[in-house]
């Protein structure tokens, strides 16, 4: 067993900015909020597209637009919030494992070339609070003895381990987990 590695400020913010990069680890209203404006335009251009048939180059050009200019300005709004994290935005406490599940499911991930299902297996973490956490593919990058994949970490808790864990203040979301058998929180 590799020593106690000691987490620093920077070292839980390194982990915060490694999972936000990922938009896999996106809670379901951050999707739903991030994907609602270009469907609710798109159906609405799609409306004006029928009622002006005679303009529908010009109307199909400005959504495009639109669009466009929406996910630009969205991915660089994340990309300034993945540089000004702060763990003044986030709780860190210490919590139990009630238990750690795999779940697999499959996606339909058909193409012309690929005609297949493919398997995909997440793990959960549950703590005795009730909040569950989906264990990210890369934890702890910033660790050279502990960094670990979400695999290892599956392995490697069991319930009744206590784990020290970063929640969002605003959401009240797991953002991160390290298991306090092998780190050290001071502040």
């Amino acid at each position: 067993m590799p020593k106690k590695q000691i987490l620093t400020k920077a070292n839980m913010e390194t982990d915060i900015k490694n999972v936000l990069k990922n938009p896999a680890n996106m809670s379901r209203f951050e999707y739903r909020k991030s994907v609602t404006p270009p469907l609710i335009f798109s159906a609405i251009a799609l409306v004006v597209m029928l009622v002006f048939q005679q303009y529908y180059k010009l109307v199909l050009l400005v959504s495009l637009i639109f669009i466009a200019v929406y996910l630009l300005v969205g991915y660089i709004i994340q990309t300034n919030s993945i540089k000004n994290v702060s763990l003044d935005d986030y709780e860190v406490s210490e919590e139990v494992v009630l238990n750690v599940i795999e779940d697999t499911y499959s996606t339909n991930n058909r193409s012309y070339i690929n005609k297949k299902l493919s398997e995909v297996r997440a793990y959960i973490m549950r703590f005795e609070n009730g909040k569950s956490w989906n264990i990210p593919d890369d934890n702890y990058v910033w660790s050279v003895e502990c960094s670990m994949s979400d695999k290892t970490l599956y392995q490697l808790a069991k319930e009744g381990d206590v784990f020290i864990v970063v929640t969002k203040k605003d959401t009240f979301d797991i953002v991160v987990a390290y298991p306090a058998e092998y780190f050290e929180y001071k502040n």
